[in-house]
C-alpha cells in the first residue's frame, strides 16, 4: 500500500498511516515553526556580543568582566543557534529529533533560568520564548511526527531492499 492508495473505509481520501515523503505533516512544520521564535535572538545576540567583543570597546561588557568574555559568549551564541537551526533541519527532513529536542530544551531551560531571575530584566520576552519551546517539544511528540521520523528510516521502495544475492552453497 502506498500513501496515495485509497483508505479501506473512506475512498475518497488517502490512508492515514501511510506517509507521503514529499509531504511533511502539519504538526512538524508547527513545531519548527514553534522552535523558529528564539532564533531571531540568538542571531542578534550572537552578532551584539561578538562586536562587543572584537570590534566595539564597551565601556563595561554587558555580561562578562572582559571586552574578549563577550567576543565568546557570542561564538558560543553563534554556536547554539548553529544547534537550533540544525535541529530544525533535522525535524523538517524526518532524520531524528534528538537534535531539536536538545536544543528547544537548552532554550526552554535556560528562558526558565531568565523568567524566575530577578535581575535579568524584563520577563516577556523569555517567558514567550520558553512557552514556544515547550510547544515545540509538545508538538514534536505528537504521534504524526513520530511517524513522520520514522518513515525516513524505511528503505526507498525502490527495489533495492528485495535485491538478493545468489547462494553460492
Amino acid at each position: 500500500m502506498t500513501p496515495t492508495d485509497p483508505d479501506p473505509i473512506d475512498p475518497g481520501r488517502s490512508h492515514p498511516d501511510r506517509i507521503d515523503p514529499d509531504r511533511t505533516p502539519g504538526l512538524v512544520i508547527a513545531a519548527v515553526a514553534a522552535a523558529t521564535v528564539v532564533v531571531p535572538f540568538l542571531a542578534v545576540y550572537a552578532i551584539l556580543f561578538i562586536a562587543h567583543g572584537i570590534f566595539v570597546v564597551p565601556e563595561q561588557p554587558d555580561i562578562t568582566t572582559s571586552r574578549h568574555g563577550e567576543a565568546y559568549a557570542g561564538f558560543v551564541v553563534g554556536l547554539f543557534l548553529g544547534l537550533v537551526l540544525w535541529g530544525m533541519n533535522r525535524m523538517l527532513n524526518g532524520a531524528n529529533r534528538v537534535v531539536f529536542w536538545l536544543a528547544q530544551a537548552i532554550t526552554a531551560g535556560v528562558s526558565g533560568y531568565l523568567l524566575l531571575d530577578n535581575a535579568s530584566g524584563e520577563r516577556q520576552i523569555p517567558a514567550v520564548v520558553l512557552m514556544a519551546s515547550v510547544l515545540a517539544l509538545a508538538l514534536s511528540a505528537a504521534p504524526p511526527v513520530t511517524r513522520w521520523v520514522r518513515s525516513a528510516e524505511v528503505p526507498a521502495e525502490s527495489g533495492e531492499a528485495d535485491v538478493k544475492l545468489p547462494d553460492l552453497a
